[in-house]
């Protein structure tokens, strides 16, 4: 058994002192739609054989920023196909699961499921596995209760935590017995394991891939504890052996769910935020999901109003925007000049109107 198979923009509007209404770009929020969640969709990734050198490839919290993902390990294909879970063979073990996710190693046709549910408003529910790789005498592992393991609606700065166990065995070879000629061989103990995980989307950028391009994405840092306990026979039930971290992050893409996922080695501490080495290396470059809508936040009522006081700008506030720069220019080519930066919905601006200033061009820039 091993635990690492398992883990295995702003925008702006311009006024000329002119009411109207104008756009704003944020970051971008990924939805349900944007995730793997209908019988018939696929993708294939590539995929590292062998621990991968990532120094200087994970980026920082914050943003915007760009990661480049074009290169990486290809020793391996992953292929993920989503089908009815009638579909598996696993449907008794998961019977609440809607559909399941099918990962396919291309170089040895090994298969791993996971069964899932997408019910509107509540994320993304995860029953449990089926993977051999994990434990070759207890494949198939319900989780005891699923977890939510993406929300319904995704933006910079959630954070989630799950948390539930699940049975397995570890398997391994007996000490043969000097007065007992027929003992020895295979030795099944059985094992409880607790999973929990803490997740937060601490950045944002432009992330690139082979054959689908570049996209708007968010980085999502998850850290994972595998606590693990087993049975002996000895009458005393399930005693904690060890405990295992991973950490992983996910680049989430509109249109495109997870487009590449980053998973650290597993050691006995949590791995740091910036660790140099991965287990996993999974870059998506070939998939049939629809093109995802990137949804532009709005700002409503926008008015400019005159005075001898100089120009009022009020606005209505826009869902997913924090704070508004306001700034000026005096001709479309000129560089932008800054008003003023706030919270609220509304900026004076005491110079507008005066006989001796130009008129001006107004933008506002949202910012998270």
């Amino acid at each position: 058994m091993k635990v690492q198979k398992f883990a295995c923009r702003l925008g702006c509007g311009v006024a000329f002192l002119a009411a109207g209404a104008f756009a704003v770009r944020a970051q971008i929020t990924i939805n349900a739609s944007d995730m793997f969640n209908q019988p018939g969709q696929y993708y294939r990734a590539h995929a590292n054989a062998r621990d991968a050198d990532v120094s200087g490839r994970l980026g920082t919290p914050g943003g915007p920023q760009a990661w480049d993902f074009l290169t990486g390990p290809t020793d391996k294909v992953f292929r993920f196909d989503y089908l009815p879970v009638s579909e598996t063979g696993y449907a008794a073990a998961f019977p609440d699961a809607r559909f399941a996710e099918r990962k396919t190693d291309e170089s040895d046709a090994t298969e791993a499921f996971l069964f899932l549910e997408q019910p509107a408003g509540r994320g993304r529910l995860n029953y449990g596995f089926v993977d051999p790789a994990f434990s070759e005498t207890h494949p198939v592992s319900p989780f005891m209760p699923p977890i939510r393991d993406f929300p319904e609606i995704i933006s910079l700065g959630d954070a989630w935590t799950v948390s539930t166990t699940f049975e397995s065995e570890i398997a391994m070879e007996g000490i043969p017995d000097p007065e007992d000629p027929e003992g020895g061989g295979l030795l099944i103990i059985p094992t409880l394991i607790t999973y929990s995980a803490s997740a937060r989307v601490d950045a944002f950028g432009v992330v690139n891939q082979p054959g689908i391009g570049f996209g708007e994405c968010l980085r999502v840092n998850e850290l994972a504890q595998y606590d693990i306990a087993v049975d002996l026979g000895l009458g005393d039930g399930y005693q904690t052996i060890a405990t295992q971290f991973i950490r992983t992050y996910y680049w989430l893409r509109k249109g495109r769910g997870i487009a590449v996922q980053i998973s650290s080695k597993q050691s006995d501490t949590p791995p740091p935020d910036d660790f140099p080495v991965a287990a996993a290396f999974v870059r998506m470059f070939e998939t049939n999901h629809p093109d995802g809508v990137v949804e532009t936040p709005t700002i409503k009522d926008l008015k400019i109003t005159l005075s001898n006081q100089g120009a009022l700008l009020t606005w209505t506030k826009a869902s997913g925007v924090a704070t508004y720069r306001v700034e000026y220019t005096t001709n479309a080519g000129a560089p932008w000049q800054t008003l003023a930066t706030t919270t609220a919905n509304f900026a004076i601006d005491a110079a507008a109107g005066k006989p001796e200033v130009p008129a001006r061009l107004y933008r506002v820039v949202g910012l998270p």
